[in-house]
């Protein structure tokens, strides 16, 4: 199965909630009269967003592709399929990044992602971009994808140091109001002509390698569960403070997508959705035996690390992304 039918037969499998989300995003339908063509994309987020600016540049928090032994940041093979989803969603529009340039094209993407970045790094993000590059407006694209950080943050400091139902719901109520937080920014961002905005929902991290790690260590914890629990209050506040106006913004639910690539791993060519493929540390990590676990595949396996998408995620991600960029009605008013 290719990577693109892949993408396709997960948005299916996806839930019902996906779709009413997406039709939601998209302004109950409306579609585009001038097609966008946006002339400057910025990147925000954490790892999943990242291209490595010091040397050798344009290594990813996934698998990096090699070509002649060296990284290859640009690979887009059948075989190498590693670009990242923001580069798939830029590749829709000629986006160029410093990062990853092997041609020396005009830059015109500028990635402010940072690898252990939280929610509430956005507003720093937002303003380092804005002072390199000025005010943002309505020929402007940016994609938004932050959050899985603070989950792990606050389950680590908070709830393993007092692992009940209590502390669950304290954690899940301040998790919820960091989403509301991020999603009052984007939507201030977008306000009065602003930039259109991808935005994406975080991982479901019970279904990382990391929670079973967890759920090892801490037998009595309930930590799958209470990962979810803080996931799934993440993305719904989030979801729920951006407005609903298709004009201005479109949806990518990374939660969806890993939901049904776990439940129904044999419908898309995976091998493995519950370890880590690579046996080295991000963003080091290339398509080479000495840095794969044995057996390893980086494209028949879900994850490149214990909490980081790997190749087959990023490409549906990457499509779902530049789906909504295409048929929502962006552009200026």
């Amino acid at each position: 199965m290719s990577v693109g039918k892949w993408a396709r037969r997960a948005f299916a499998a996806g839930a019902s909630g996906l779709v009413l989300m997406v039709l939601a995003a998209c302004g109950g339908g409306t579609e585009q009269v001038t097609p966008f063509e946006p002339k400057r994309y910025f990147v925000f987020g954490d790892a999943m967003s990242v291209l490595t600016k010091e040397a050798p540049q344009g290594r990813k928090y996934t698998v990096n592709a090699l070509n002649d032994g060296a990284v290859d940041c640009a690979a887009d093979s059948s075989d190498q399929p590693s670009r990242l989803w923001t580069q798939i969603l830029g590749d829709t529009f000629d986006f160029v990044f410093a990062e990853c340039n092997p041609s020396a094209q005009t830059v015109n993407a500028f990635s402010y992602a940072t690898a252990d970045a939280k929610s509430a790094d956005f507003a720093a993000q937002l303003e380092a971009a804005q002072q390199e590059h000025g005010a943002f407006g309505c020929t402007d694209m940016v994609s938004v994808l932050i959050g899985a950080n603070d989950v792990i943050d606050l389950f680590e400091t908070v709830y393993l140091a007092d692992p009940t139902s209590a502390t669950a719901n304290t954690v899940a109520n301040q998790l919820a109001a960091r989403g509301a937080r991020l999603g009052r920014a984007i939507a201030a961002l977008t306000d009065n002509n602003g930039p259109a905005a991808i935005v994406s929902t975080v991982p479901l991290i019970n279904l990382t390698p990391y929670a079973f790690r967890q759920s090892a260590l801490h037998p009595n914890a309930n930590v799958r569960n209470v990962l979810q629990q803080f996931s799934n209050a993440f993305n719904t506040s989030l979801r729920l403070n951006i407005p609903n106006d298709g004009s201005r913004w479109g949806l990518v639910e990374l939660d969806a997508m890993v939901n049904a690539a776990v439940n129904n791993p044999e419908d898309y060519d995976l091998d493995n959705v519950t370890e880590a493929v690579c046996a080295v540390d991000l963003p080091n990590c290339n398509n080479t035996a000495a840095d794969l676990v044995p057996d390893g595949n980086a494209e028949t396996w879900l994850w490149a690390s214990d909490r980081w998408i790997g190749w087959r995620a990023h490409t549906a991600l990457g499509s779902f992304a530049r789906t909504r960029a295409r048929d929502n009605p962006f552009g200026c008013s």
